[in-house]
């Protein structure tokens, strides 16, 4: 027996049976006839387009949940761009018991995990004193920007923003496709601070260490922090969940 390559009807089949829902069900759902389902399984016809591909994996994901990774294994199949951008409560609840213990196990250190927009799933104890205000479901940028806590903790807060919209600008270009960025760009660009700071702001694609000084509570210079952000290994929703990490210097 020959060992055939993956392909997009069969991926496309398997979701199907493991929902049981029918050719015919599904060519109805999707505005398609039952034989063309049919034959983009058995392989017999072109690749299809953008929107048929998003009826099919609509209405199976509508019968039963399908996980992110496999969204993005059958639009790869399809030769298509993947635009689903899985929500900020969804990456929340994908954050593991495992992954908090990590947290706090950095403890003193502030740490914490964050999305590919910068939203805030989850913080340690000492990230919420590092960073007053800043907490889970909100945004780093929104905080850095609007919240005047960012102001009195932050002492270089103006390098810390233009270095995080930098990195935000070259996540954006890491996604095959940057529809999931347009309404987040546009609340963002509400803040005239924000456009100032994106206009002159350069892509980065390796975040690298930024160093981060903290005032002390009785003002000065207090803590140094090297920031680092690393991509975290998520079963569902790979290359969207990132631990941002200031080691004291």
């Amino acid at each position: 027996m020959a060992v055939e390559p993956p392909s997009f009807g069969e991926a496309l089949r398997r979701l199907r049976d493991e929902r049981r829902v029918s050719r015919e069900r599904l060519a109805m759902a999707a505005g398609v006839s039952a034989s063309y389902i049919t034959h983009l399984e058995l392989g017999r016809r072109d690749r299809p387009t953008q929107p048929v591909v998003e009826a099919l994996f609509g209405y199976l994901h509508r019968v039963h949940p399908v996980p992110h990774r496999s969204r993005r294994y059958l639009f790869d199949l399809a030769g298509l761009p993947d635009r689903g951008a899985p929500e900020p409560a969804a990456l929340r609840a994908d954050v593991t018991p495992a992954m908090l213990r990590r947290l706090e196990r950095l403890d003193p250190d502030p740490a914490g995990y964050v999305d590919s927009r910068w939203n805030v799933l989850a913080l340690n104890r000492s990230a919420r004193r590092a960073f007053p205000g800043l907490t889970e479901g909100g945004c780093w940028l929104t905080w850095l920007l609007e919240d005047p806590r960012s102001a009195a903790a932050v002492i270089d807060r103006d390098a810390v923003a233009r270095a995080s919209i930098a990195v935000l600008r070259g996540r954006i270009a890491t996604h095959d496709a940057q529809e999931w960025s347009i309404p987040y760009l546009r609340e963002l660009g509400r803040n005239p601070e924000f456009r100032r700071l994106w206009s002159e702001s350069e892509d980065a694609h390796d975040a690298g260490e930024r160093v981060v000084r903290l005032r002390g509570p009785r003002g000065g210079s207090g803590v140094l922090l090297d920031l680092q952000l690393n991509d975290v290994e998520s079963a569902r929703y790979p290359g969207w969940i990132r631990m941002l990490w200031g080691m004291a210097g």
